[in-house]
């Protein structure tokens, strides 16, 4: 697309010389408005060089919407792609944790957010989970904020460090009102990971920015009181790797429209 609008340009050039030449000569013998309506057909060249150079430039215009329009249709479609890998991934692990533990467990991912004040929540990911346990409650989720108190995600994600935290049987009457509705009182422990977002240039974590969200397992049966020490160390672990894969596919799409949009600002740039 380059090449077409480099021609179209070099031809308006030279239709428009052209026509400078021939106005240059009338007017050695008429005024300007004269040697202007004189030329008629002689202005031929004036018009067909301006409708080159608009038609070079629409054309260009028009491939880089082809090529916007492409690049959404191929990051849609690398999204939900990516997205079937992670709720795979996401059944695997819960299944892991609930045989490691011996007991069966829940696991869903929760979005971070920031609201108009600057201040974080978390909000239920409706696909990326796996619900096994039936907790009526959770129906009505809408947003907690991450410093509600007595939270194990929001503090995982405060603290950016991966927790398990068993609940007494009246932990719903610890919370307020609006935020007790929405969890369940046979809820008893809860495995939470925060998902760490990833410095474009190294691939490591990126304090300066917060999570992108946390993983969550949690169940209404707790682990045995013999085996658990151990066990809920492997699940940990196991919430580690999986929201550190999470963080690396999260990357690299951002990576992926990062690019599209320099690439973009590029070709605006040198139009």
């Amino acid at each position: 697309m380059t090449v077409v609008r480099v021609c179209a340009s070099v031809a308006s050039a030279i239709l428009v010389g052209l026509w400078i030449n021939i106005y240059t000569d009338q007017l050695a013998h008429y005024g300007y408005v004269t040697s202007l309506t004189s030329l008629r057909w002689g202005n031929l060249p004036l018009f067909l060089g301006i409708a080159l150079l608009v038609a070079g430039e629409a054309a260009a215009w028009r491939w880089r919407m082809v090529q916007e329009d492409e690049f959404r249709r191929l990051y849609s479609t690398l999204q939900q792609r990516q997205r079937r890998i992670l709720e795979g991934m996401l059944k695997i692990v819960c299944e892991l944790v609930a045989k490691t533990l011996a007991i069966p467990c829940n696991a869903r991912y929760f979005v971070a957010e920031k609201d108009h004040e600057g201040r974080y929540y978390i909000r239920q990911d409706r696909d990326l989970a796996v619900l096994n346990i039936r907790m009526p409650r959770e129906f009505g989720f809408t947003r907690i904020y991450v410093d509600t108190p007595h939270i194990v995600s929001g503090r995982a994600f405060r603290d950016r460090v991966p927790l398990y935290e068993e609940l007494p049987g009246d932990h719903t009457n610890l919370y307020e009102p609006d935020v007790a509705r929405m969890i369940e009182p046979q809820q008893r422990w809860v495995l939470a990971c925060p998902v760490l977002r990833l410095d474009a240039l190294t691939n490591s974590h990126d304090a300066r920015h917060e999570p992108h969200g946390v993983i969550v397992f949690y169940g209404t049966q707790l682990p045995d009181a013999v085996a658990s020490g151990d066990a809920i160390q492997v699940c940990l672990g196991y919430a580690e790797q999986f929201a550190e894969q999470m963080s690396h596919v999260l990357n690299m799409l951002e990576l992926s429209t990062e690019l599209e949009s320099a690439d973009h600002g590029n070709a605006a740039g040198s139009s």
